[in-house]
């Protein structure tokens, strides 16, 4: 029997728009909060009379030479010749309008008189090309290099070619606290002309995901004037010494609040040390969370992907949403958190992976910094589709049947099981009582005591059981020959799962199937069984929703 590749459920031909839109069901709202990043370099416009006084200096352009300097910056209105301008191109997946080249702005400074600068992660992420000017100097450009960049501490460090020594910032060794002074230096808006904005810190620990893409411990919140442009500048004290990387800002518009954020020296520094030595933090991939409560769809969309990356490696594309990593759900609470927690923990080990191939509705599985790369997983949909009805017309008893369903995640009451089930299954069961050995039990059904009774209402069960040896010899146990007319076996193996499969048809004389799954994890700690009755092509779909979608967590 030929295994074809598992296709996602006809729900996820939605527009990706709906997903990347939606930030319902828990989903924080981080409408007002947007990452300082590049700014179109066709767009050299400053800043708006409703925004904050920006201070520049008078005597220079855009296209001046900047201020001859030397070693270490000791006043913060010595700054400029410490503080880059940076272009970035390079093209994106865009999860609405596809492919993109981008070309943008943002900011760094140097920290060594040899050209060692620090930026944002976002600002490099996904760029062909950087070109670097230095101090508002424009008529000298200068190429860069990513020595290291972590995609949930947002930050990079770059080594900018440089002809001889130049002037550069240090760390600052005093701790925030509110009321300091503080100045954003940087190149907003794509203007080549330095800015230096005057604030005070408001929190010295603010939250740390204030834009859910990355996960940063805490952050400082200041009200020194940045924008798009500003990401990766120096957050400057009066001694001119760096007191955190400047990253995020509220949005300037009217009643919204004027706070930023930066990203603080103490837990920027010794990344930056660490970044010296090659990416940390980070798989190659430029992506941002999604979460779309409706399709109960969430992951993280890759943009691009970072040649020679782990990510790359392992074979990901742009365009692919990153479902899970070693078992954990991505961006449920649609941030950055979970992955960069598996990521933290996991460090360079081997950690497996789930991804949605979204130009083939394939659902994949395999390793990052492992040796089995992506594989699709099983679909029985695609075994089976054509031995059901399509369901446009009422099933038994006039019930009407949908062409396809909207999906709902739904968890065990021990909280060690969750699995994704039609919205129109709606009588579920989530007690253990209902599992052999009292332990994870889901059923779920339009009606559950019709499913059970058989052959006029579709559902499922999935439960789990201790580890039960050789799935045939358990498979055996569910058995439908007194009632159902023919059988197809198979088996299946992946990265995370080995089991058998069972289906059977003209139950009860009906047109309906009864698809019999029993699984164990590789590590043998437990085993699977889930039952499903199919009467359509939906349910079909449902039961390969269901198994792509469940997950065991280790409680």
């Amino acid at each position: 029997m030929t295994i074809r590749p598992r296709t996602a459920s006809l729900a996820l031909a939605l527009p990706l728009a709906l997903i990347v839109s939606a930030c319902g069901g828990g989903a924080p709202d981080t409408s007002q909060i947007v990452l300082q990043q590049g700014q179109e370099l066709s767009s050299t416009a400053g800043p708006g009379d409703d925004q904050a006084d920006v201070t520049a200096d008078p005597t220079d352009s855009g296209d001046s030479t900047a201020e001859a300097a030397e070693g270490v910056v000791t006043s913060f209105s010595d700054a400029k010749p410490a503080v880059v301008q940076i272009m970035a191109q390079g093209t994106l997946r865009d999860p609405e309008v596809g492919l993109t080249t981008t070309v943008g702005s943002g900011s760094g400074f140097l920290i060594s008189p040899d050209g060692l600068a620090v930026t944002n992660n976002h600002v490099v992420t996904g760029a062909s090309t950087l070109e670097v000017f230095i101090g508002g100097d424009t008529s000298e450009k200068h190429t860069a290099t990513v020595l290291g960049a972590s995609e949930c501490s947002d930050l990079a460090l770059i080594q900018v070619d440089v002809d001889e020594p130049g002037a550069y910032l240090a760390w600052a060794d005093e701790p925030p606290e509110p009321g300091l002074d503080v100045y954003a230096a940087g190149f907003p808006l794509g203007d080549p002309e330095y800015t230096l904005t005057k604030g005070i810190v408001s929190k010295a620990q603010a939250n740390g995901d204030v834009t859910g893409s990355s996960s940063i411990d805490h952050t400082i919140e200041h009200d020194a004037t940045i924008q798009p442009g500003n990401s990766g500048g120096p957050l400057i004290t009066l001694d001119g010494e760096v007191l955190a990387v400047n990253y995020a800002g509220g949005a300037l518009q009217e009643g919204a609040s004027k706070q930023f954020w930066a990203i603080a020296a103490s837990l920027a520094e010794p990344m930056v040390a660490e970044l010296a030595e090659g990416d940390a933090e980070s798989l190659g991939i430029n992506g941002r969370p999604i979460f779309d409560d409706k399709l109960a769809l969430s992951g993280i969309w890759v943009s691009g992907v970072k040649p020679g990356s782990p990510a790359s490696a392992a074979g990901l594309l742009p365009g692919d949403i990153v479902l899970s990593l070693n078992a954990i759900p991505m961006a449920t609470d649609g941030t950055y958190r979970d992955y960069c927690d598996v990521l933290r923990t996991s460090g360079d080990n081997a950690m497996t992976v789930e991804v949605l191939r979204w130009d083939t509705a394939e659902v994949l599985r395999g390793e990052i910094n492992g040796s089995q790369g992506l594989e699709p997983i099983l679909s029985l949909a695609e075994e089976a589709g054509g031995d059901v009805p399509q369901g446009d017309a009422p099933g038994d008893g006039g019930m009407p049947v949908p062409t396809y369903y909207d999906y709902v995640t739904v968890t065990d009451d021990t909280g060690s099981l969750s699995i994704d089930v039609p919205t129109e299954w709606n009588d579920v069961q989530t007690d253990p009582m209902y599992a052999p050995e009292g332990l994870a039990f889901i059923g779920a059904s339009d009606d559950m005591q019709a499913f059970r009774d058989g052959w006029t209402h579709p559902g499922l069960v999935f439960y789990l059981r201790p580890y039960q040896g050789d799935e045939w010899d358990t498979l055996h146990y569910y058995t439908y020959e007194d009632v159902c007319a023919a059988q197809e076996t198979g088996e299946f193996s992946d990265v995370m799962y080995s089991g058998v499969y069972q289906i059977w048809s003209q139950c009860e004389g009906t047109d309906g199937l009864v698809i019999n799954l029993v699984l164990s994890n590789n590590d043998q700690t437990y085993t699977a069984v889930m039952t499903t009755y199919v009467a359509t092509e939906a349910d079909l779909e449902a039961f390969d929703r269901a198994f792509a979608s469940f997950t065991v967590y280790n409680n």
